[in-house]
């Protein structure tokens, strides 16, 4: 849906309707607009639900150029001779913003600042709240006519905006980094078309092309108008005549531009005022505090919860290791007795040293190993395999062991242990049984 558009210019308020813009001149004075903001407040609250945007330029607004930084709107707030020059950057119930900064001579940049005087516009914000409509953006109108003169590609070379009504004119500079606006509130006088004339360079008729490009080179013009431009601008002539406009638009196209600036642009000056709550504050804090507790109980439960089942995920592979080492040793244990039962008890079969070897070689072996195998030749030469199943393995303490019982390895790869495996090869001679 497209957005509503309303505009103050001066003292006058402008609507749109289904047969086109009407418009209204409240109070007669020079001021601040005070009455034109307050009917235009009026409209507002009993408006539409559909977005609003406004062209808000009352009369006593201000537009200040200053050499700042190449920063953003928050940053540019955040400085401090900034805050010093233009404390309006601190206040809550004043509407400001800033055009993007144009790069100046060594390397400066300067940026143009539009400011309220008095409070204004967050009249209308509040009334749009009343209503229920929205108002995401209110823009100067220097802000909306540089962006309708940029609106097509005829008008590229245009270095000026020249907005005329029958109550309000302005001049809006806006190129090679030079900005300023000038605006006319009511009828104007002979002196102040002068002055308007000398904002935009002397003008005479182009009687040649050559004088033409010269005087596009001085800077082209937008005009934007309501109605006949003739009718309201006594200089209209020799300004049609001097070949410097590039283009007439009307209201609509005005307004039309104004609705398509986007809302992050800095000089929306909206973004001055903090976002109206609809709680109260003494509920809004309760319940930030409840919800920060509700928060912080949440993650204790959470990490509670995962302590716990750590912990059991832990004694649970404890367990499942101890029974693998179990397992093990009762096969280890099972191997002993085998070799214990293959030996005889008297010396007939087998020979006196064999029996012997085996018998000490059942105490020598550690409970953290299962034998694999074991060969031993007629010369006495022996081959001992072994599986590693228990973490307290001790391979000096088992090979001393082995030696006291007879089993002595050799000098020359004699020992073996292959600790990544888990396996033992002893290899050398069998001895006598060392007391």
């Amino acid at each position: 849906m497209t957005p509503r558009i309303v505009m103050l210019l001066g003292r006058t308020v402008w609507t749109r309707d289904l047969s086109g813009w009407r418009h209204e001149t409240v109070g007669e004075s020079a001021g601040m607009s005070r009455d034109a903001v307050a009917r235009l407040a009026d409209m507002l609250s009993v408006g539409t639900s559909r977005r609003t945007i406004a062209v808000f330029e009352p009369d006593g607004l201000a537009h200040q150029t200053a050499e700042t930084p190449k920063v953003k709107r928050a940053v540019f707030a955040s400085l401090a001779r900034v805050r010093s020059e233009h404390p309006v950057v601190e206040s809550e119930n004043l509407g400001w913003g800033i055009e993007f900064p144009d790069a100046g001579p060594s390397g400066t940049y300067s940026t143009m600042i539009h400011s309220e005087l008095t409070p204004g516009l967050v009249h209308l914000r509040d009334a749009c709240v009343r209503s229920g409509c929205q108002l995401p953006a209110a823009w100067t109108a220097y802000t909306a006519a540089v962006s309708c003169a940029k609106s097509g590609n005829s008008v590229s070379k245009a270095r000026f905006a020249l907005l005329l009504t029958p109550e309000f004119a302005s001049v809006a500079a806006f190129g090679a980094g030079k900005r300023s606006f000038k605006a006319w509130v009511g009828k104007m006088a002979e002196r102040d078309w002068k002055a308007l004339s000398a904002l935009i360079g002397d003008f005479e008729a182009g009687a040649s092309p050559s004088m033409a490009e010269t005087a596009r080179r001085r800077g082209s013009i937008v005009v934007i108008a309501e109605g006949e431009p003739e009718k309201t601008c006594p200089i209209w002539r020799d300004l049609q005549a001097s070949g410097r406009v590039d283009a007439v638009m009307d209201m609509d196209a005005l307004a039309l531009s104004a609705s398509r600036i986007p809302m992050t642009h800095p000089a929306n000056l909206i973004e001055a005022f903090p976002k109206p709550r609809e709680l109260d504050r003494y509920l809004t804090a309760a319940a930030i505090t409840g919800f920060s507790a509700a928060i912080t109980l949440c993650a204790v439960v959470v990490n509670e919860a995962k302590r716990v089942r750590a912990e059991g995920d832990a004694d649970r592979a404890r367990a499942a290791d101890l029974g693998v080492r179990l397992t093990r040793l009762n096969e280890n244990q099972r191997e002993m007795i085998r070799l214990r039962n293959q030996a005889p008890d008297e010396t007939g079969s087998l020979p006196l040293r064999r029996y012997e070897a085996l018998i000490g070689l059942a105490a020598a072996i550690p409970d953290a190993l299962t034998l694999n195998s074991l060969k031993i030749g007629r010369d006495g030469t022996f081959e001992l395999a072994a599986l590693v199943v228990g973490m307290d393995f001790d391979p000096e303490g088992t090979r001393l062991s082995l030696e006291r019982c007879g089993f002595v390895a050799a000098s020359d790869k004699g020992w073996v242990f292959d600790s990544a495996a888990g396996r033992l090869l002893v290899r050398g001679k069998y001895g006598r049984i060392q007391q």
